[in-house]
């Protein structure tokens, strides 16, 4: 019998001894918990949407904050392709368009009423401005929101909503939002990260408001011939920013990238769907909404349930570009149902001799 050196031996009790604390050791870090900072919600929001536009915002909290740290805006949504709002990207001169502000701490409060409530937990806002009816907006909860024991917060808080808006046919009409094609680029949050690019030939009376139309998936272009030298098999030739050969599923950066993109309507990668809807004057913008769709793509297998595009459109230079939120009442991955869909959308309207063949008309009424 060959017996061991009496230095391994004491290595290995060494390692049982160490091994057998941390056994002993885990049932109490498994019952440890974590105590976050407060954290906020928006009352009443319903996958991303705020029902009556007419009524207070209430924040409400996990627990009593220290009202000295809370300071609050309520900022529209308008983010670059990095998602960082204009206070937050590297260029100086952009800045946030704020409809409320709360900072007690230099006394900048603007845009309406406000009262903390319940104990500290709540957090009432009554905005003396119209919000715009449309557009993703977000509540932003600056860094530092604390609890009465000093757990703060490090990064700003955003909580992104929008109001909903109803084609019930008593809207009234626009000549704002003229019939023709529009280019969507969705980027979707939940339940996975993804970006949808869809053409849109959008009809809309212009008596009433109500429109019909028909959504297509877009594909990057695949002529690899575009480029200089031509892409290989594997790659698309994108001209928009810069010309450069990049996967097909290369996300795209804005909706001005429309020419890299053709429709595909055939299956199983591509899809077409009918919605109705309308649109809106509210007076400097156009709100779009349609009513809910169901969306069938057969790869990846995905169904979509009640999916929605909501917009606020503005002329921007001669050029009607939209901005808003996407959500869905259910996503069905396979068949399993991962829960509702939500995400910002940018739009824009493309010129009639600009616009690539092919996209789909919707069916006559």
């Amino acid at each position: 019998m060959v017996m061991a050196p009496r230095k391994n031996v004491a290595r290995s009790l060494r390692r049982w001894v160490a091994a057998a604390a941390l056994f002993a050791l885990a049932p109490v870090a498994a019952c440890e918990t974590y105590d976050s900072p407060p954290r906020p919600e928006i009352e009443g929001l319903v996958d991303g949407l705020l029902a009556d536009r007419d009524a207070p915002i209430v924040i409400t909290f996990s627990e009593p904050i220290d009202p000295a740290t809370l300071k609050v805006k309520i900022v529209e949504l308008e983010v670059d392709v990095e998602g960082n709002l204009a206070d937050e990207d590297a260029d100086e001169a952009t800045v946030l368009n704020e409809f409320f502000g709360y900072d007690p701490e230099t006394n900048n409060i603007f845009g309406g009423e406000s009262e903390l409530l319940g104990g500290n937990t709540r957090f009432r806002i009554t905005p003396t401005v119209t919000l715009p009816l449309g557009p993703s907006l977000a509540i932003l909860i600056e860094a530092g929101l604390a609890d009465d024991a000093g757990k703060a917060w490090a990064v700003r808080q955003r909580l992104v909503f929008a109001y909903k808006l109803e084609c019930d046919g008593t809207t009234g009409g626009t000549d704002k939002f003229p019939s023709g094609t529009y280019f969507f680029v969705a980027n979707v949050a939940k339940p996975i990260q993804t970006q949808i690019q869809l053409w849109g030939k959008v009809y809309v009376d212009p008596a009433t408001g109500q429109f019909r139309g028909q959504f297509t998936n877009a594909d990057r272009n695949p002529d690899p011939n575009r480029c200089d030298p031509p892409c290989d098999a594997t790659q698309a030739c994108r001209l928009l920013p810069s010309e450069e050969c990049v996967t097909p599923s290369e996300e795209a950066g804005t909706e001005d990238e429309y020419p890299d993109y053709i429709p595909n309507e055939v299956p199983p990668v591509g899809y077409s769907f009918t919605v109705g809807g309308c649109v809106v004057d509210t007076g400097d913008s156009v709100a779009f909404v349609n009513l809910p769709a169901d969306v069938d793509i057969q790869q990846p297998d995905v169904f979509v349930q009640g999916i929605q595009l909501v917009a606020s459109f503005k002329d921007d230079g001669g050029v009607l570009r939209g901005t808003g939120p996407v959500t869905a009442e259910k996503v069905f991955i396979g068949e399993t149902e991962s829960g509702a869909a939500s995400g910002t959308l940018v739009a824009r309207q493309v010129p009639d001799d600009e616009v690539p063949p092919g996209i789909p008309e919707p069916p006559p009424e």
